[in-house]
């Protein structure tokens, strides 16, 4: 496999999940030739909570509130959990996803048609911001967070009948 086909991790966070969004984010990106190679319906506790969002990270750079109230969110209601494969996937998929700051996301990304709060106002009325998905952000993040939500045999490897146009055309 080329060193350029990476998998990352996605989660489609509680309010998407009761928005019943997960079929319009799957789809969009299966329909880019993406491969989804696993996936979950999951309710986070508190240690996947703190093992995903490391404290060390998030509350260094944004404070102990946002790590909180991440935690919180995400333990809210289940998550729908997935792996995708391609070429470059990390940055396509966070391309997709659009900024994590719903009002500057894009039209035609998964945020910037979905999410509908602000980072201003979920600070304002004390939760975390409901902008649909979490994406990794790059390599070292793709590889460990799969490993916390995922482990290797539940990780499949297959073809799509479409896979030699996207890979080898």
């Amino acid at each position: 496999m080329s060193a350029l086909i990476q998998r990352t991790l996605c989660v489609i966070k509680p309010d998407g999940v009761r928005r019943g969004l997960i079929g319009s984010v799957i789809s969009k990106f299966e329909r880019a030739g993406l491969k989804i190679v696993a996936a979950k319906m999951i309710l986070v506790d508190r240690k996947m909570a703190e093992t995903h969002y490391l404290y060390d990270d998030i509350a260094v750079r944004h404070g102990k509130f946002v790590w909180q109230s991440l935690i919180d969110f995400i333990m809210s209601s289940p998550v729908f959990a997935f792996v995708v494969e391609g070429v470059e996937v990390i940055e396509v998929v966070r391309k997709f996803c659009g900024s994590t700051e719903p009002k500057m996301a894009s039209p035609g990304t998964i945020r910037g048609d979905f999410a509908y709060h602000s980072f201003n106002y979920a600070n304002e009325k004390k939760f975390s911001v409901y902008n649909v998905i979490h994406a990794s952000a790059n390599v070292d993040d793709a590889i460990r967070e799969i490993s916390v939500w995922f482990k290797e045999d539940e990780i499949l490897i297959y073809e799509r009948d479409d896979e030699f146009e996207h890979y080898y055309g």
